[in-house]
């Protein structure tokens, strides 16, 4: 039996012809993006695999032309509902409820998964990794924490493993642990630790 796949994406943006100029996307047309975001999913992702999709799938795509690239899609299809998932987004075939916010274990992960990026999530001072879109790679990772929108991506969906080793080279702190970290120094030592 093939292994199915978890993968990880956002802010695919279909049928959205500014995100094209904004984002310096190699596209001529929104037909061209759609097309070429829709090639690339399939060419990673197969039937039985997992997608969540982080927000912000399509804008200014009618509910005939969003439901048209849902259907060409490879995988089971969720959604963590981003700024600009309005009614025809949501009402979409998803394989589950939309979501807000996420916690669930991936491949021997822990993974907090929202569209937004967190200051501090449960975990961040352990090793749950904090995955989310909305930035459009404005935003560099901390050790714990990718943007998985496809302008981060060379835009394909991602995996754990994929995601863990771009973060193997991050040394920047998740901002909460950094902070505490910080505020202990500046207090010195405790007793327990003369």
């Amino acid at each position: 039996m093939a292994r199915r796949n978890t993968f990880f994406t956002a802010d695919t943006h279909f049928s959205h012809e500014g995100i094209i100029r904004m984002c310096k996307r190699p596209f001529t047309s929104v037909a061209e993006m759609n097309r070429c975001l829709v090639e690339i999913w399939n060419a990673r992702v197969g039937k039985d695999d997992t997608v969540w999709h982080l927000g912000d799938f399509a804008l200014g795509a009618t509910a005939a032309e969003a439901a048209s690239i849902f259907r060409a899609l490879n995988g089971k299809l969720r959604l963590v509902k981003g700024n600009h998932d309005g009614p025809d987004t949501l009402a979409l075939p998803w394989a589950g409820p939309v979501e807000q916010l996420v916690e669930m274990a991936v491949d021997g992960a822990r993974v907090v998964a929202c569209h937004y990026p967190l200051r501090a999530w449960r975990g961040s001072f352990g090793r749950t990794l904090q995955l989310f879109g909305h930035t459009h790679d404005l935003l560099p990772p901390s050790s714990l924490s990718y943007d998985v929108g496809v302008d981060s991506w060379a835009y394909a969906p991602v995996t754990i493993a994929e995601i863990r080793s771009k973060l193997s080279s991050v040394t920047e702190e998740p901002e909460e642990r950094r902070m505490a970290r910080l505020r202990k120094a500046e207090a010195g030592p405790t007793e327990d630790e003369d």
